[in-house]
């Protein structure tokens, strides 16, 4: 089995979380390192993250990381409305950054975003960029215009789609209509979702195995498919609630073949670097 990991975060002073410290224990880096080397994880998709000050310059340590770490994939955080001042997306992209991460919370950041990201469209799509995408459904709503602009890359929603957090087991009705905006977007080839901060739909979050994210697990997997989801572990935050041992056996695999199991826990994020890699290289590469 090929693993790759589709979210994580690594910051140079390392995710304070819930006690005021990093719940990964020490150097963010260094651990992710060891938990690479025992769970066989190839590539690992590096989120971008500085929507707070004390996050400012998260693109920068990335970039550093990634040209000493050729394991690391890491999209560049881009506020909704595109950065400010000279640079952005061909920048981002000339550094190796495989793609741009954005945080859209609510219609407004959408309103921001779709302008930018419609004007950025070629050269994304050149690029085979990844998007990474933590949106909540209510953006998602209104995200279908931009979105379809972005027919070269591969668009990725993080954490189930935002679902928001559970005390009891949804029915499928229920799963139904919080992600319908994201449902409705299966019909892009090139989008897909992650299955990862399932901590964050249990209420409370360490109650592992998160039997409250069954249902969006399985209304995913029925209106995307095996080979357009995503394992992620939300390293280091989902550290605050549940050990990396957990974050890596998601509840709602085990009915999986063999191949559709590999292709959630890394191949699908395999073949989406390689696209990228390829149309960095200006060869020819088929559409997600």
């Amino acid at each position: 089995m090929r693993r790759a990991d589709a979210h994580l975060h690594l910051f140079a002073d390392g995710y304070p979380g819930r006690y005021g410290r990093s719940p990964a224990g020490g150097d963010e880096l260094a651990v992710y390192q060891g938990i690479r080397r025992e769970h066989g994880i190839e590539r690992a998709l590096v989120v971008g993250y500085e929507g707070e000050p004390r996050f400012a310059g998260n693109n920068d340590h990335l970039a550093r990381l990634a040209a000493t770490h050729d394991w690391i994939a890491p999209v560049a955080y881009v506020p909704p409305g595109g950065p400010a001042g000279a640079g952005g997306t061909e920048t981002w992209l000339a550094s190796g950054f495989v793609g741009v991460a954005a945080y859209l919370p609510d219609e407004a950041a959408v309103e921001a975003f779709t302008p930018w990201a419609t004007r950025e469209a070629p050269a994304l799509n050149r690029a085979g960029a990844v998007v990474s995408l933590n949106a909540t459904p209510t953006a998602t709503t209104r995200l279908g215009p931009a979105l379809a602009a972005l027919d070269g890359c591969t668009v990725l929603f993080s954490h189930l789609g935002l679902p928001g957090e559970r005390a009891e087991v949804p029915t499928r009705e229920t799963a139904q209509a919080v992600l319908a905006p994201l449902a409705g977007l299966a019909r892009l080839p090139h989008v897909g979702v992650k299955i990862s901060g399932l901590y964050a739909v249990s209420r409370p979050a360490h109650a592992f195995p998160h039997h409250a994210a069954r249902p969006f697990v399985d209304l995913l997997l029925d209106r995307f498919g095996p080979r357009r989801l995503y394992w992620g572990s939300d390293f280091s935050p989902s550290l605050d609630h549940v050990s990396f041992a957990q974050t890596a056996d998601p509840i709602g695999l085990d009915g999986l073949s063999a191949d559709d199991r590999d292709a959630v826990l890394g191949g699908n994020l395999l073949r989406a670097l390689d696209r990228h890699a390829a149309a960095t290289r200006g060869e020819p590469t088929p559409r997600p």
